[in-house]
């Protein structure tokens, strides 16, 4: 007798729980995926990516002069494989393989395809702190950019 007692009791318990687990599902399906491409607002503002170093592993690293920084995958190598990049500079990504690849630096991803340029209009110091960041590319080789501390 004592056992049937508790069966509205345990059938109550699984309707719950089965109404919050459903509830939880409706709830994390309406967040909004990571930027795949930012149209800036009038000031918008990242997290700062964390650097996985200080210093590059690459011995020699490019520079470049104007707004713009340019890596371009190939299918061994990124050209070039390190940049120092400003903070007041911007990339642009360019795949020149014959692939689609999946490339992200920070919060920013793309699937690319071949032969597609990709630019980042977010300056570098906005969404990355001082140091080594890895430009990563699936599935194969990326490019080292590492943002110097300002003068």
């Amino acid at each position: 007798m004592k056992n049937k007692s508790f069966i509205p009791i345990l059938v109550l318990g699984c309707v719950l729980t089965l109404l919050l687990t459903a509830c939880n599902v409706a709830g994390t399906a309406s967040n909004p995926p990571l930027p795949t491409q930012v149209n800036p607002s009038p000031t918008p503002t990242f997290a700062l990516a964390t650097p996985y170093a200080s210093q590059p592993a690459a011995g020699i690293c490019a520079k470049f002069d104007g707004e713009i920084v340019t890596v371009t995958l190939n299918t061994d190598l990124s050209d070039p494989r390190c940049t120092k990049v400003r903070s007041d500079q911007k990339l642009n990504v360019v795949n020149n393989t014959l692939s689609t690849l999946r490339v992200s630096i920070a919060d920013f991803q793309k699937s690319m395809l071949p032969g597609e340029t990709w630019s980042i209009d977010v300056p570098f110091g906005d969404y990355l702190a001082v140091g080594v960041h890895q430009l990563a590319v699936t599935p194969c080789c990326g490019a080292e950019l590492w943002l110097e501390a300002s003068k």
